[in-house]
């Protein structure tokens, strides 16, 4: 049976979920991303050329993209990653699949669809973890009301024994937290955007709902673009919080890689 888990961090809210024991690599989620306005960090050219190496060899062959957003999906980045492996499967939104089906006939392409309002379930892994990895989604509102027609998808990934929230960029809303906790009320870990662990208000909705022993704050500005102190923020907000989550490792550093 699998054992632990690994995160490596690939830039912005991407992260590669891969087994510690055999490196086979379970799931890559917004792992390749452009932000054209600069505020976030991109995938690094060397992180770049590392994935598709890996998409190449056929030692990742599924990715999800949560949202269209350039600072969680690059379509110039996945037509090169399925020119690695033509039979790479995307699950993405429909905005995303329909995006790269207009440049690409290849891949294995799952759409979940904006209508949805239950949730969808995939299998994962083949050899020796076979069935070892299962996905759940749900649509749930993308946060800002700018972006309130953007299909978001939040991802709950049990897989070596552990249960994670990937919610994408979702709107931090008490319903966001309870349909988690329908699924698990209790997440090993949450990777998500800076903004849930770094507002009270989402604290508040996060802790009424869920238990979450560990949480990977990724999503962080770049430091010279941080000009509100939005990291600074968010940190002041975890350790004064007297709540039960847990205090967050913050994704400063693409590359870095996190025991699960």
């Amino acid at each position: 049976m699998p054992g632990a888990l690994r995160a490596c961090h690939t830039g912005n809210a991407g992260v590669l979920i891969y087994m510690e024991e055999t490196d086979e690599a379970v799931l890559g989620v917004d792992i390749f991303c452009r932000d054209r306005k600069g505020l976030y960090m991109d995938t690094p050219e060397e992180e770049r050329k590392r994935l598709l190496a890996l998409i190449g060899r056929q030692e990742l062959k599924t990715l999800l993209f949560t949202h269209e957003h350039g600072d969680h999906f690059c379509l110039e980045d996945v037509l090169e990653a399925l020119k690695e492996n033509p039979r790479l499967h995307i699950i993405s939104t429909q905005a995303v699949i329909r995006r790269i089906r207009e440049k690409s006939g290849a891949g294995i392409l799952t759409e979940i669809r904006r209508e949805e309002t239950g949730t969808v379930k995939i299998g994962l892994g083949s050899g020796a973890w076979e069935n070892a990895a299962a996905l759940t989604f749900f649509n749930a509102p993308h946060m800002g009301e700018q972006f309130a027609e953007v299909q978001n998808l939040v991802c709950l990934l049990e897989a070596g024994g552990k249960k994670i929230l990937l919610p994408g960029d979702a709107r931090p809303d008490a319903e966001l937290f309870e349909r988690t906790a329908s699924w698990s009320p209790v997440i090993d870990w949450l990777i998500g955007p800076f903004p849930l662990l770094g507002l009270p208000s989402s604290r508040k909705k996060m802790a009424a709902a869920l238990t979450v022993r560990r949480a990977l704050a990724v999503h962080l500005p770049r430091p010279e673009r941080d000009i509100h102190g939005w990291r600074a923020s968010a940190v002041k907000v975890c350790e004064r919080a007297a709540d039960g989550l847990p205090m967050p490792l913050f994704g400063d550093a693409p590359g870095q890689i996190y025991l699960l």
